[in-house]
């Protein structure tokens, strides 16, 4: 189901269930939201399930949490289990959670009638497989959505593929990948149907230097216009146990569009002690606000 005039800007606003658009894990979210190639373990259940397939037996068990204060009083959080299953197969599950904060209800003469808190709820569960160095996943998502009184519910699908090392430029190896997010039927909420946020993405990952990466996606949403991110990623290991620290820069060119003041540009930093992972995401909106992303994961 798609809307009308679909990938172009005649379609903004014109689809349901938009919290799924916001489900970013934050080093994602401070790479200009890039994650087609270098999605990987628990956090790939939100972005590209063929992600989860990365997680080797050494690590056997992948567990994010991650808390995202949106703008105004909107909030996300979402919990992600990816275990691997031997050395070619992982499963993952895990819910997302949003709420826009309380709003007050008024009656059709404009008479305030008490309060209410929209929210929406998504569970998914997925399965990746590698084959060689290809890797293919998918994901089935049960979403709910409420207002005041009213809700709906519906499915949908994510499939991913992911290929790291096609070839290389210069001196370093290229990754690739690609998804597909949110297909299925629509959502109702009373008498509205409203067609689900449906995006492909496809990108790549370059290891640009021993310290350095560089990913670019190429962003195809349901509602609204293509466009591109970008992001990199400067990392130093610490100790010969590969524990590292991150910075972060990236943009996203659909956060820059028709919005006043810095907006598209994304920042954040990271630390991995490989058996736990810390993640910060910065995302200035211009005059509307930011979002303030922060993703803890544990390996077990």
């Amino acid at each position: 189901m798609l809307p009308d005039s679909p990938f172009s800007s005649n379609a903004v606003g014109t689809t349901g269930a938009a919290f799924l658009k916001l489900a970013l894990p934050a080093r994602s979210e401070a790479l200009g939201g890039t994650f087609a190639a270098g999605a990987r373990g628990g956090d790939a259940l939100l972005t590209n399930p063929a992600g989860i397939a990365a997680l080797s037996p050494a690590a056997a068990s992948d567990l994010s949490l991650s808390y995202n204060s949106l703008l105004g009083a909107s909030t996300l959080g979402y919990a992600a289990y990816a275990r691997s299953l031997g050395d070619s197969a992982a499963l993952a599950a895990g819910v997302i959670y949003y709420s826009q904060g309380t709003m007050t209800a008024y009656t059709p003469q404009g008479d305030a009638a008490g309060s209410f808190t929209p929210n929406d709820l998504a569970v998914a569960a997925a399965y990746a497989r590698r084959f060689g160095r290809f890797s293919l996943g998918g994901a089935l998502k049960l979403i709910r959505s409420s207002v005041d009184d009213v809700s709906g519910e519906t499915a949908a699908v994510d499939i991913g593929a992911q290929a790291p090392n096609v070839c290389m430029v210069g001196e370093r190896p290229l990754d690739v990948g690609a998804s597909l997010a949110n297909l299925g039927p629509g959502i109702k909420l009373g008498g509205y149907s409203a067609p689900l946020p449906l995006r492909f993405a496809a990108g790549m990952l370059w290891h640009t230097s021993p310290v350095l990466d560089s990913s670019l996606d190429v962003n195809l949403p349901s509602d609204g216009d293509p466009y591109v991110s970008f992001g990199i990623e400067g990392h130093m290991s610490f100790d010969r146990e590969r524990r590292q620290g991150f910075v972060r820069l990236g943009y996203n060119q659909k956060n820059g569009r028709d919005v006043d003041g810095l907006a598209g540009l994304t920042a954040g930093a990271g630390l991995d002690l490989s058996a736990f992972r810390l993640d910060y995401a910065w995302a200035p909106i211009g005059d509307l606000g930011m979002h303030n992303r922060v993703t803890l994961a544990f390996r077990f």
